[in-house]
This record gives structure tokens, C-alpha cells and sequence, in this order.
């Protein structure tokens, strides 16, 4: 790519910053796009925005449950931004994720993009931290124009729609402990991938299209989940009032206390490089368990056994509304007998901790066959134990989890629905 032929002047002490005192016709245009912030306009940063660098550490991705959909809504939010920049003539050059703030709103989010000072301006070099990967897409370039500008702003989608929060993020992007980058790479429309693949350039008009294709498809996947989810609510509803068996919220005193949901899960986890059945079946559970509580008008603790090469815990806790528990995208072997094990010493301690009248279960997630050992008819003894002593017993399984330890998983949710029945 052959740019003009134009000589970079050195940054200056003060060289760029006049453009800005000086109210120059450049920041004008930059002050009339909506949503890009100045220094001294800081403060009126909604207090909620977080910067995407930080959102997109795991900790932050779990307790927002960023998803698809909230990725698409970002990148279109961002690319907004870019699109009134190459309006306007404007080419910043590359931009750091960590200048992007976003205000996680109900249904919707806010995308603002914060330090113009940064930019590329007129003959100004852009102030920016260069990575390996952006010397190998953009060679020693010192100012861009429109095409390398455009090329630049398809890569930072790319890092969005990937949820990496690191300037050196490949394509495709490697497996690591600290993000789902690549979890998310492999959720992408082929579409993506072969635009990102081929280039990477696209057209903002191409990609705004796209952004548009993808939300209405994930929003109508997340609307057809709230119906499910209301046709079993109103049907739980109605069998309570048939019963007459539907919980009332009791009036609080300083004694008493709203009776509480324990809910534990195990994920028996066989697929050990693919998470998305294992994601979907506890998405799908805790969606349902969360609509329970709220009807019953319970509180709700949620625990969390899976393996990924060692057994690894996450004891009882109250989660926000919507948190969803994510799941590594590749494990190494591990013992599904031993995670039962410590799932059923986990759930006697608590409920010797807690009154018996609060609701005490466990949910088994399958998405294959599990080992019928030794091992395994220990844990399922001590199942059996979990169970007459008041606890509820439930197995999820996937299609291709037919074999004799689930058959034995299964039964003792039959003993509990036959004893319900007695």
C-alpha cells in the first residue's frame, strides 16, 4: 500500500495540544460526534461505564455475563464512532480497547470513546503503544489514511467481537487462562471469520450490516428463551394454584428469614475441548432456576463443582440477577466420580449448617458417557446418603450421555420423584 507522499512531524511539546486550546476546526468536528469524550468532560462519564480493557478480564465477563449479544451491541456501538471519524475525514490511527468505555444498560448498551488527545491529527502522529502484530498488518506506517484507517478499524472489531482485551491478539486467537477469546472466536458467523480471514479489510456499510444480522438473530434466540421461560413459569403457577401449594413471600421480622434455594451443580464435563453443550444445558438450568425463585420469592445460593485436570469449587454464594457461570473452553482429564464426591461433602456440610426447612439440591450436567468404577459407586452411595437425608436429586444429560452411570445418576432422581409421589 502506497500512501502520499507526506513527512511526520514530531510530536512536539505543546504541538498537538494547541490544536486543541486553540478550538481548531479539526476538534470542532471531533466535539460534534456524539459519544467521544474530552479530557476536561471526564466527569460526566456515567459512573456505571467500565472501559472494555477491563471488562474483558474473565472476573468482569462472568459477573456482567457478557455474551454474544452484548459484544455485537458493543462492536456496533464502536463502530458508530469510527464511522462518523471517516465521515468527517478523520483518521485517528489505532485505538487503545481501554479508550472505548461501555455503560451496560438493560437491552442495550452505551459506547463512549474517551482521550481524543490520542489521535492522529493533520500532520500529528497518533500517541499509541505499537504490538508486534500491528507492525506485521501495517508495516513502519507513520500516518494513515482512509484505506489503512479502515483496515485499522476492522481489526479493533475483531478484538470486540473476540472480547480480547490485548493489543497482540491473533487471528485466530490462541487459547489462554485470562480470557474466552478464543470461546468466542469459535461462536462467530463464518461471515466474520472469512472477512477477518481474508484481508482483513470490509467496508464500514458491510460491517454495520452484519452487526445489524447478528443482534437481530441473538436477540430473537433470547426472546424465544424468555417465552420457554414464561410458558414454565405460568405453568409452574398454575399447578400451585391447583394444588394449592404455591409458597407466599412471609412478612419479615428480625427473626425470620425468606426461605432459601440451595442449588448446587456439577458439571460432568466429557467433551473435554468443547464447552458449548455443557454451556447451554447450565444457561438453560440456571435461566430456569432463577424463574423459579423469583416466583416462589425465594433466595437463591448457587455452587458450582467442575473439572478442568483438578477438581476446582465454587462454594455457595449469592450471584446478581443474570449471572451465568461460565465454562472453560478446553480441560484436561479428570475423575467425574471425584467431583460427585466433593459436590456431596460440599452439600452435608451445608445443610448441617442450615435449617432444614430451606430447599436443598443438586443438579448432575452430562454431555457424555461417564466411567461406572470403583470410584463412582462410592460417590453414588454417598448420593444415596445426600439424598435421604433431605436433599433433591436431579441429572441433566446430553444426547450422547447414554450409558450405565448416568442409568444409576437417573434412578436416584426417580426415588426422589417416587417418594415425592408417596
Amino acid at each position: 500500500m502506497v500512501l502520499d507522499e507526506r513527512k511526520t512531524v514530531g510530536m512536539l511539546r505543546g504541538s498537538k495540544e494547541e490544536l486543541f486550546a486553540q478550538g481548531h476546526p479539526v476538534i470542532r468536528q471531533i466535539k460534534e460526534i456524539p459519544g467521544i469524550v474530552f479530557p476536561e468532560d471526564m466527569e460526566e462519564l456515567p459512573s456505571s461505564a467500565v472501559s472494555l480493557k477491563q471488562l474483558f478480564s474473565r472476573k468482569q465477563m462472568d459477573e456482567n455475563h457478557v455474551d454474544c449479544l452484548v459484544l455485537y451491541r458493543i462492536a456496533a456501538g464502536v463502530l458508530r464512532i469510527l464511522k462518523a471519524l471517516a465521515e468527517k475525514g478523520i483518521h485517528p490511527g489505532l485505538i487503545e480497547i481501554g479508550d472505548f468505555f461501555v455503560d451496560l444498560l438493560p437491552g442495550s448498551v452505551q459506547v463512549y470513546l474517551t482521550h481524543p488527545e490520542k489521535f492522529q491529527l493533520l500532520h500529528y502522529e497518533q500517541d499509541y503503544e505499537w504490538y508486534p502484530e500491528d507492525e506485521r498488518l501495517f508495516g513502519d506506517l507513520e500516518l494513515f489514511d482512509a484505506e489503512a484507517q479502515r483496515k485499522a478499524d476492522v481489526r479493533l472489531i475483531y478484538k470486540i467481537l473476540v472480547a480480547s482485551s490485548k493489543g497482540n491478539v491473533k487471528m485466530p486467537p490462541k487459547f489462554t487462562e485470562a480470557d474466552y477469546s478464543e470461546l468466542f472466536y469459535k461462536a462467530l458467523p463464518d461471515e466474520w471469520k472469512q472477512l477477518f480471514a481474508r484481508k482483513p479489510d470490509c467496508e464500514y456499510e458491510i460491517m454495520d450490516q452484519l452487526l445489524a444480522q447478528c443482534i437481530e438473530m441473538e436477540e430473537s434466540f433470547a426472546k424465544e428463551a424468555r417465552e420457554r421461560l414464561d410458558d414454565k413459569a405460568q405453568k409452574k403457577l398454575g399447578e400451585q394454584m391447583f394444588t394449592g401449594k404455591h409458597d407466599v413471600r412471609p412478612e419479615k421480622d428480625g427473626n425470620s428469614e425468606e426461605k432459601r434455594l440451595y442449588s448446587m451443580i456439577v458439571l460432568l464435563r466429557t467433551e473435554l475441548e468443547d464447552s458449548r453443550i455443557m454451556s447451554q444445558m447450565l444457561y438453560q438450568l440456571q435461566d430456569e432456576l432463577e424463574t423459579e425463585t423469583e416466583l416462589a420469592h425465594w433466595q437463591w445460593r448457587q455452587a458450582f463443582v467442575f473439572g478442568n485436570g483438578s477438581i476446582a469449587v465454587k462454594e455457595f454464594s449469592s450471584y446478581p440477577p443474570g449471572f451465568r457461570c461460565q465454562c472453560e473452553q478446553e480441560i484436561k482429564d479428570y475423575s467425574a466420580a471425584e467431583a460427585l464426591m466433593i459436590a456431596a461433602n460440599l452439600m452435608e456440610e451445608t445443610m448441617k449448617q442450615y435449617d432444614k426447612s430451606n430447599v436443598f439440591r443438586m443438579y448432575a450436567l452430562a454431555d457424555g458417557r461417564l466411567k461406572n468404577d470403583r470410584v463412582f459407586q462410592a460417590a453414588l452411595s454417598m448420593l444415596e446418603e445426600r439424598r435421604q437425608s433431605g436433599m433433591e436429586f436431579y441429572l441433566i444429560a446430553g444426547k450422547d450421555s447414554r450409558c450405565e452411570a448416568c442409568q444409576k445418576l437417573g434412578n436416584l432422581m426417580e426415588w426422589e420423584n417416587g417418594d415425592s409421589a408417596e
